[in-house]
């Protein structure tokens, strides 16, 4: 029987920095991991770094894109329309006045050009792709985007922006009905070409539940949903399979800020409607650790240990890779073949 791959792309032995929220590009021959990395989550230190690798694994030295004296957060990297890997990031102290920045690469990631504005003047706390990667979709570009209103009580909002090749973005909301809603709402979407090709996506919440909505007209969504599949205020990840199915990383606790021990794969044949057991990557869910200790708009306070979250996933062959975060103190990359997802 096959069995998943394990390795890891940085790792901090002192534990005297944090590492969280990576994302991982396979451009070419090339594999290309981002995640920001700091004294601790929302410190003035935290920095975008950046390691390439090699399809067997292995990766370089990490070091800083486009550094400026404020913390980053969730790198996205992707591959633009213009075949050059673009590189989304936050900045800013307080989550909700957060700005969106991109540099680009024309060399696979060896060496970038200066950082600009996504959107400039845009004050609404994000733009663009906020945890997952834009998606190709009837001649545009779609990013899964959210912002996260730090009121009292707070209130957290999806939505996709849509990049046509005229070089604007179109902010489009995932509606979400807040009066019958458990918590702040839904953030960090990913999205998925559906079995119909429809869009899907799938978003984190405060309800205990991964929501879901599809439509097949970028600019018009029907209200988010639950699917059924678990999700404890924390990042997913989700793909489409080369057999048609979907499959989603996400932690199986259910709780608001519940533990992040746990990191699994589930997947769907009927576009997450409804979903199955894939593969555990991570289960540390019987010893102590794995949620967060406090959370507020300057970030999560946690030691991270325990926790396992904030998935990142590409197909490369045969395999579904999964880069995440590991106790705060690196990133890891496990290869899960995809003959272990293959359903009923």
């Amino acid at each position: 029987m096959q069995s998943l791959w394990h390795g890891t792309v940085t790792l901090d032995p002192t534990g005297s920095r944090q590492s969280h929220a990576s994302s991982l590009l396979v451009h070419g021959d090339h594999v290309l991991v981002a995640w920001f990395e700091g004294s601790h989550e929302g410190s003035p230190d935290t920095r975008v770094m950046l390691a390439r690798g090699s399809l067997d694994g292995s990766f370089g030295e990490a070091r800083v894109v486009a550094p400026a004296p404020t913390p980053h957060w969730n790198p996205v990297l992707a591959t633009g329309p213009d075949g050059r890997v673009w590189l989304f990031f936050r900045r800013g102290p307080r989550i909700d006045t957060w700005t969106t920045w991109v540099c680009r690469s024309d060399d696979a990631g060896a060496t970038w050009s200066g950082a600009v504005e996504l959107v400039p003047g845009d004050a609404s706390g994000g733009r663009g792709p906020v945890r997952q990667a834009p998606v190709p979709y009837a001649g545009a570009w779609v990013a899964p985007g959210s912002v996260e209103v730090w009121s009292e009580p707070p209130v957290w909002d999806s939505f996709v922006d849509v990049w046509t090749p005229s070089g604007t973005w179109r902010r489009v909301d995932l509606p979400l009905d807040h009066a019958g809603f458990r918590g702040a709402g839904s953030i960090q979407p990913a999205l998925v070409v559906g079995g119909r090709g429809q869009l899907v996506a799938l978003t984190r919440s405060t309800g205990g539940a991964v929501l879901r909505s599809e439509t097949s007209d970028r600019y018009r969504w029907p209200p988010l949903r639950p699917c059924g599949l678990p999700n404890n205020n924390s990042g997913l990840a989700a793909v489409s399979l080369p057999n048609g199915r979907l499959a989603c990383v996400h932690n199986s606790a259910t709780e608001d800020w519940g533990s992040r021990a746990r990191l699994v794969v589930s997947t769907s044949g009927d576009d997450g409607l409804t979903w199955a057991s894939g593969a555990v990557l991570e289960d540390r869910s019987g010893e102590a650790g794995g949620r967060p200790a406090a959370a507020a708009a300057s970030g999560v306070v946690t030691t991270g240990e325990g926790e396992f979250s904030y998935p990142s996933a590409r197909v490369v062959g045969d395999e579904l890779w999964v880069t995440y975060t590991w106790q705060r103190r690196g990133i890891a990359l496990t290869r899960v073949p995809l003959d272990l997802l293959a359903g009923e």
